[in-house]
């Protein structure tokens, strides 16, 4: 009796939250009580464009069901890839012009994978200090040497570097929000014969022309490109573009590929609908919505001079001199109608714990303004 009401009552709380949160990826519900819904704008978000609702992808999503089923039912080897997704990785190769590309199930998949397949144990890894975790175990988990250099000053540390050495980085970094120096990682790679490899989670879709991300002016400077269709894009799932000979050793080899449920069909088809938007006129829209949301909110952090990482990215960052201080900050922004989450140590390094906003396209700017009058009014109270 006892363990049907666990069941029951976990049943019970998922599907009481799964209708709390239908509707707009711009606001989540939060029902205390049957009587008292309280809306929060959301910004710990990544759907940078908005479009993990619109109309079009989810019709692509439900189509390919009809046509597909739910599931792929198989590992990429054996049954489970699919015409969809050898659609996507060739979009893949046209819009970011590439030789080939791989579909992941994960951006931490196809981190990690990289790292754990591509390198051997002759080689060096040089990354970023605020590199993903995924990159981090990537480099634990590989046979190859690995140091981690100072935020965006891979100088002097890559001086050791030798041809053949790895320098891997993100185009834009998930916590700070700031972008890597492409111009920087092009001249070292010319001068030491080193291959580049960019984690472009938090840039693809929601930045340069078509939505290129990071690359858009520096594509030849990247030899593995790696990134999630889980945020501008709206879906979920990741990919890596390398050469041929790379790509097959992934598929050959890589434990991360061969040992996982390949993405389901639909899942791709979503994709490729919501890579067609992000390169379309409507994308170019969106790109400028978000540019204008970000400019505004940059604004607002200055004149209160606020403590914050200079960053033009969607990701802003509010830091305080306390966990108390940002844990208190977060709950009354919470209190009155703002999902505001903060970040911690270890994620983040000690004595840099932080608001983190992710800002989206289709934020009203109206409630905007309105956030900005409640954290003023918040500050005078504390």
């Amino acid at each position: 009796l006892l363990r049907r009401f666990i069941v029951e009552k976990a049943v019970s709380v998922y599907q009481r939250r799964l209708k709390e949160r239908k509707g707009s990826s711009l606001f989540r519900v939060r029902k205390v009580r049957s009587s008292d819904v309280q809306w929060k704008l959301n910004f710990s978000t990544n759907d940078y464009l908005g479009l993990s609702q619109h109309r079009h992808i989810r019709q692509a999503f439900k189509q390919a069901v009809d046509i597909w089923g739910v599931g792929s039912t198989g590992s990429p080897l054996l049954s489970g890839y699919s015409s969809a997704h050898q659609e996507l990785e060739e979009l893949l190769t046209d819009w970011l012009g590439k030789p080939r590309a791989l579909l992941f199930n994960s951006g931490f998949a196809a981190n990690h994978g990289v790292l754990t397949t591509l390198v051997d144990k002759q080689q060096k890894v040089f990354a970023d200090k605020l590199v993903h975790a995924s990159i981090i175990d990537g480099m634990q988990h590989s046979e190859a040497q690995f140091k981690r250099y100072p935020h965006n000053q891979p100088l002097p540390v890559v001086d050791k570097a030798n041809a053949g050495d790895w320098l891997v980085t993100e185009g834009v970094f998930s916590m700070d929000g700031d972008a890597c120096d492409l111009k920087l990682m092009a001249s070292l790679k010319q001068q030491f014969d080193i291959k580049v490899m960019l984690d472009d989670a938090h840039g693809l879709g929601a930045y340069g022309s078509e939505g290129r991300g990071s690359t858009s002016s520096g594509s030849d400077t990247v030899d593995v490109l790696t990134g999630t269709f889980g945020k501008a894009l709206g879906v979920g799932g990741a990919f890596v573009c390398a050469k041929d000979d790379e790509i097959e050793s992934l598929i050959q080899f890589c434990r991360d590929y061969i040992y996982s449920t390949a993405m389901p069909p639909a899942q791709a088809a979503a994709i490729k609908s919501s890579i067609e938007i992000v390169r379309s006129a409507e994308g170019d829209e969106r790109r400028e919505q978000l540019a204008h949301r970000i400019q505004y909110f940059r604004e607002q952090m200055k004149q209160r001079n606020l403590k914050i990482i200079d960053s033009n990215t969607a990701i802003q960052t509010w830091l305080f001199d306390s966990d108390t201080e940002a844990l208190a900050m977060s709950k009354q922004l919470q209190t009155n109608g703002y999902l505001c989450s903060v970040i911690r140590p270890p994620t983040v390094p000690v004595g840099t714990s932080r608001i983190r906003f992710s800002l989206t396209s289709n934020m009203p700017q109206v409630a905007l303004e309105s956030f900005w009058q409640v954290v003023d009014r918040i500050r005078d109270n504390l």
